[in-house]
Formats: C-alpha cells, sequence, structure tokens
C-alpha cells in the first residue's frame, strides 16, 4: 500500500514545524549568549597578556604594543580568523567590556543579535565619549525591536541627530579615508571597491551607465552588435568590438569604467582581436609594486593550456597568460628543477641579500609567511630567520619573507621561528602553540621519485618590467634550455 506524507491539520498549526521554530529561536539565543562570552573571554585575554608582559629590554610603551601586537596574532590563530579580523573583535570586545556594557547584557539575554551591537559600536564611533551613554540607551530601544537592516538605518539617523559637528566637517575629516581596494573572487575575475565621496561616486556612476546606453543605442543603430567601433565618449576612448560584444548593460559597464581607469587606448593583436590594455605591465618597475605572471614553458609555447598564474591573484587561462607575455616589455626567466621547481643555483655569501637572491624568495614565499599573513610578498621584508650577527646566512634555507609588522613582532615578542627544511616555518607561540607555514610554491610540487635527479630545465617563467629590454615573447622562444643561465 502506498503510504501518503502526513497533513498538517486543517488548523494551520504543524507540531513539527512548530517545534522547528522552537529549536532555531532556542538557537539564536544560544549563539547570542556565546558571542558574549567569547567577547568576555577576548578582553580577559589581552587584558592580562599585557599585565604580564615580559619585557625584552625596550620602553614599558613598546613591551605593551608588542604585548597586544603578539596576542592579537595568537588569537587570530586560534579563532581562524585574519588578524585585521581580530583586530576588530578585541575593539568590540574592549568596548563591550567597558563603556558599552549595557549593549553586552542585551547581547548576552538574546534580546538583541552581534549585528545589533556591532551596528551600535560603529556609530558611536564618530561621536564623542561624553553622548556615548545616551547614544546607546536610545539605540537599544530601537535594537530590540527591528531587524538588522531597519536598525542600520535608525542608528546613522540617531547618530546624525546627536553628533556636534555639522555633517560638512565630518565629510571633510573621512576624505582622508579615501582608498582602493583589490578583492580577488573566483574564475579570473576580481572586485576593485573604491571609496571616495558620495557625489564623485555617483557621478562615475551615472555617467559610466550613460555610457553603455548610448553604446548600445549606437550598436543597435548599426544593425549588429559588435559590427563597428563606436564612438561613446572622448574621455571613454574607442569602444572596441571586444567592449560591444560583451552584450548586457552591466558588461558594457564595467569594461567602460575599466577602460576610463586605464586611460590607455586600445590596441590591435596579430590574430585581429582587439583588446583593452592591461595595467600589469605598465609601470616601470620590476617585481615590486607591479602584477607579475608565472607561466610554464609548455603553456607559453603553446603546447600546453595549463593554467598560469597572476602574482597578487591566482590562476588565469593559458590564452590570457600568452596574450601577457606578449605585451611585457621584460622576461625573467628562472632555472629549477623540473620536478620540485626549487632553484638549482642560489650562492650569495654576503648580509645584504643580491636582486636575484631576494627576487627568487620572493617568487618562492608570495606572501608574509607568519601564520595566517596574506600580505603579499613585494610589499613585505625578507628575514634572515637565524640573525646574521648569531651565525645565520644569506641563503635560500636562511631567509624567509615577513611583512613590516610580524619583521618586529618576532624580534621584539616571545614568538620563535625556525627553518625546518624545504622552505617551511616552524612558528612557536609565546603560550607555546606550534604553527607550520610553507612557501607558496612548494605548496603544490609534485614530490621528488626516488631515482636520480633528471637535467635541469627552464620550467617557470615569470615576468615583470624594468622599463626596456627585448620583447618578452621573442626572448622567451630563443635558446636552448640549457643554455639559459639563471638571471641572478
Amino acid at each position: 500500500m502506498e503510504t501518503q506524507p502526513p497533513q498538517a491539520p486543517a488548523t494551520g498549526f504543524d507540531p513539527l514545524l512548530d517545534a522547528d521554530l522552537a529549536e532555531l529561536s532556542l538557537g539564536a539565543s544560544a549563539e547570542c549568549v556565546l558571542q558574549a562570552e567569547r567577547y568576555r573571554r577576548i578582553d580577559s585575554a589581552v587584558r592580562r597578556a599585557v599585565a604580564i608582559a615580559d619585557p625584552l629590554g625596550g620602553r614599558p610603551s613598546l613591551d605593551e604594543q608588542f604585548a597586544r601586537r603578539s596576542i592579537t596574532a595568537e588569537l587570530a590563530l586560534i579563532l581562524r580568523v585574519h588578524e585585521r579580523t581580530m583586530v576588530g573583535l578585541i575593539y568590540e570586545a574592549g568596548q563591550l567590556c567597558g563603556p558599552f556594557a549595557n549593549t553586552l547584557a542585551e547581547l548576552s539575554a538574546g534580546s538583541i543579535t552581534v549585528r545589533h551591537a556591532r551596528e551600535i559600536l560603529a556609530g558611536a564611533v564618530v561621536l564623542p565619549p561624553t553622548l556615548h551613554a545616551r547614544f546607546e540607551r536610545e539605540a537599544l530601544g530601537k535594537a530590540r525591536t527591528m531587524n538588522v537592516s531597519a536598525f542600520h538605518r535608525a542608528v546613522a539617523r540617531l547618530r546624525d541627530r546627536l553628533h556636534p559637528d555639522a555633517l560638512a566637517d565630518r565629510a571633510a575629516r573621512s576624505r582622508a579615508d579615501r582608498r582602493l581596494v583589490f578583492e580577488p573572487d573566483a574564475d579570473g575575475m576580481a572586485w576593485l571597491h573604491l571609496y571616495l565621496e558620495a557625489e564623485k561616486a555617483l557621478a562615475i556612476s551615472t555617467r559610466v551607465g550613460d555610457l553603455a546606453t548610448e553604446a548600445q543605442k549606437e550598436a543597435a543603430e548599426a544593425g549588429e552588435l559588435g559590427t563597428d567601433v563606436v564612438a561613446a565618449d572622448e574621455a571613454a576612448g574607442e569602444l572596441t568590438d571586444d567592449i560591444l560584444s560583451a552584450g548586457t548593460h552591466a558588461q558594457l559597464e564595467a569594461d567602460i569604467a575599466a577602460e576610463l581607469l586605464l586611460g590607455l587606448p586600445a590596441q590591435n593583436t596579430e590574430d585581429g582581436q582587439t583588446h583593452i590594455p592591461t595595467l600589469a605591465f605598465a609601470r616601470p618597475e620590476v617585481f615590486v609594486a607591479v602584477p607579475k605572471l608565472t607561466i610554464g614553458i609548455d603553456t607559453l609555447i603553446g603546447t600546453s593550456e595549463e593554467p598560469a598564474e597572476l602574482h597578487g591573484y591566482g590562476p588565469i587561462d593559458a590564452d590570457t597568460a600568452r596574450r601577457l607575455v606578449a605585451q611585457a616589455p621584460t622576461l625573467h626567466r628562472i632555472l629549477t628543477d623540473p620536478l620540485d621547481g626549487t632553484p638549482l643555483q642560489l650562492d650569495p655569501t654576503q648580509y645584504r641579500l643580491s636582486a636575484s637572491l631576494r627576487r627568487w624568495i620572493l617568487y618562492r614565499d608570495e606572501t608574509c609567511r607568519f601564520p595566517g599573513c596574506t600580505r603579499k610578498a613585494e610589499r613585505s621584508e625578507t628575514d634572515h630567520t637565524r640573525a646574521w650577527e648569531d651565525g645565520g646566512q644569506t641563503t635560500e634555507e636562511n631567509l624567509a619573507v615577513l611583512c613590516k609588522k610580524h619583521h618586529r613582532l618576532k624580534h621584539n615578542s616571545r614568538w620563535r621561528v625556525q627553518q625546518t627544511g624545504g622552505g617551511n616555518l616552524s612558528w612557536t607561540s609565546p603560550r607555546g602553540r606550534e604553527y607550520t607555514t610553507t612557501p607558496s610554491r612548494m605548496q603544490h610540487a609534485p614530490p621528488r621519485p626516488p631515482t636520480g635527479p633528471p637535467e635541469p630545465s627552464v620550467s617557470q617563467v615569470s615576468i615583470g618590467s624594468n622599463g626596456g629590454g627585448e620583447p618578452a615573447g621573442r626572448r622567451a622562444m630563443t635558446g636552448s634550455t640549457r643554455e639559459v643561465a639563471p638571471p641572478f
């Protein structure tokens, strides 16, 4: 006999659904309680770490500063968050366990969520401390009955109403926070966030939207999208077949914005296609402050479609990589072992790194080697793991990339590190926890077989820009790999 699923009573009451909703409600309240307790533990840990800071011979103010940095790093690793996130959590904990204790109490009771609490702290940060108690009291009255979206708007209105300074004065101060943020995404794409004055952002958005609409109209009048080159505006330059073939209005806006930002004319390639120039090699520095590309020699000459890697981003498709190589004015070839990717000859004997050795260490590590840090190697420093004055050598086995913050933390706190071979670093926290970091270039290296070592070959090609030299594509194709010396 075929059974039918149970039906809800005609009254609309379903005991199973009611049980699910009750459990969800209890779970939400329990989560708020756990969040509140986490804040208390974080604040307690930071206060204790500063109180028992073990001086390393510096000034008391520096001892406290590095004690805070040290406990921040350790808490970030324990909670598995980025240090920047941990800095925010520590700030929130300090505020909630201090002047905003009433907000923490409401969170512990489950009457507000952690997002409500954060909205209160974010709104209060721009107000004078003398107004914090009043702001918190009025904000909590709204938080108990509003969802987060509505509460965000209510907090903004409350903050503006209580703030003693005029909006114009606050806007003038906020301009100091202007910035551009690059955020990698999947499948060869990325986000570019621009934080600037509202009127400028709106003007850019409106202008780009108008250009996209104008381009679509021009293309429609031509009878076929992408058939003709449309002059949308002198500021935008020529909108090429590549742009028009994007199709949707949103895609057109993205391409037009990219061209406006680049401020460079379109370029025609040998295959007859038109491409918007990339910023990848527009600046003259070598391996500093410009993206770079790593591409296998087989991919470069077209016998393989293996993805290449754009430094600072990640994998990109082979066609895009070859196009970037063709546009690069300089090619750096690195002689490597084809099995594990390690360099075959690096033997500096002085304290200061040679440009070639530094280039390899930056290429190998790619980011700061402190646990959890993602600061780009090009914006970091090269550190002797074992100090030079203690007998450390300027060799690959004793060098690693550390950002300035973690470089100073290594020398001014109880964090300890040692090389364990293969570029691996073993870190020990002041509380005795151990962490291992592996160079980015070695994380996916194939294991070495038990047979004898093969003959060396050029297995990786890195490209950058130093403002001149033979075209990259031609240099990559000339000469036997055995005749190519390391570019060090």
